[in-house]
């Protein structure tokens, strides 16, 4: 039986989107800031944005090579649970860090409102 998608057409697919997703989310930052009238910080965004795409082939790059299989010893990496364990902490770590980066950085707050004031302001 064949597989619907082979590993070499994932990498492939993931390669061609690490190039791809910069230029689209600077392109689409841009057209979407413009129509916002700030040209600029939608660009910048935008290209944030797209960045995650080298990002993910890098991400995927590590994961084949953490559960790649060694001919000479017959084992998978995926057949052990450190390999499995460090897979989680790498993909948490760097989502944590990913989402305080852009949250500060790329996507900063306008008026956000504290919820626990609205209690307080609110008439009896």
């Amino acid at each position: 039986m064949q597989e619907l998608v082979t590993v070499e057409q994932a990498h492939q697919v993931l390669r061609a989107l690490a190039w791809a997703l910069p230029v689209a989310g600077l392109v689409i930052g841009l057209l979407a800031g413009a129509a916002r009238g700030a040209a600029g910080r939608g660009a910048w965004q935008g290209l944030m944005v797209g960045l995650l795409g080298p990002l993910i082939f890098a991400m995927w790059l590590l994961y084949s090579y953490l559960v790649r299989y060694d001919p000479e010893t017959g084992q998978a990496g995926l057949h052990s649970v450190s390999v499995l364990l460090l897979n989680a902490l790498i993909y948490a770590v760097v989502g944590v860090m990913l989402g305080a980066f852009y949250r500060r950085a790329v996507f900063p707050s306008r008026g956000h409102r504290d919820p626990t004031q609205d209690s307080q302001d609110a008439p009896e």
